[in-house]
């Protein structure tokens, strides 16, 4: 009786807070809340990479997704010329907290989003690297193009055995353009920390 097709847009998720990392770290990675602190802990205070210890991610005890504006304009950088400009929007995305959440620290993110994942794998252990790859994927999607698709509703209508009128409504959706779903796709295993090169073109 009805068929609606119209374009749905779809927002990536804020950076990590403490709480958020939590979550995910349990849905993608299998960790424990205490494991995962424990690995974040690891990578704020850093490793030597023979000039003293460097801290990968910033402080991992935050209720903030507000990005500094130096790690924003990396980010970008690293989008425009990893991705393509179709993938970086206009302005920077800005992230805001709740009312009364503790703003001291910004959100958890790499402390250089130039050090990706890949490159840091044989230097990490494996949970280390498995959630720094979680956070970096998170940050850099934070600064993303939205995700296109084409959502298309069907309604239908049919006379039930009773003699009664019914309406049957179904919905399905298309991806048209990925977005930040290039780099961080909801149930994707984490360790798959290379995001797809040349995401700008056709599959």
């Amino acid at each position: 009786t009805s068929l609606d097709t119209r374009e749905k847009r779809r927002n990536p998720p804020p950076p990590f807070t403490t709480a958020k990392l939590q979550q995910e770290a349990a849905q993608k990675l299998r960790m424990s809340v205490t494991r995962t602190m424990q690995n974040a802990q690891r990578l704020y205070e850093g490793l030597d990479f023979g000039e003293g210890p460097i801290g990968l991610i910033t402080y991992m005890r935050t209720d903030s997704p507000r990005l500094a504006p130096e790690a924003i304009d990396a980010t970008r950088a690293l989008i425009q010329k990893r991705y393509g400009a179709e993938y970086l929007p206009d302005k920077p995305r800005l992230y805001k907290g709740k009312a009364g959440a503790q703003d001291a620290h910004e959100a958890i993110r790499p402390t250089d989003v130039s050090r990706t994942p890949e490159s840091l794998r044989a230097r990490l252990e494996p949970d280390q690297f498995r959630l720094y790859a979680l956070i970096w994927r998170r940050t850099v999607a934070c600064q993303m193009e939205a995700a296109r698709f084409d959502e298309t509703k069907v309604e239908t209508a049919a006379m039930l055995p009773n003699g009664e009128a019914a309406t049957f409504e179904a919905k399905g959706e298309v991806e048209r353009f990925p977005g930040w779903l290039a780099v961080y796709r909801s149930g994707q295993d984490a360790s798959a920390a290379e995001p797809i090169e040349n995401a700008n073109t056709e599959d």
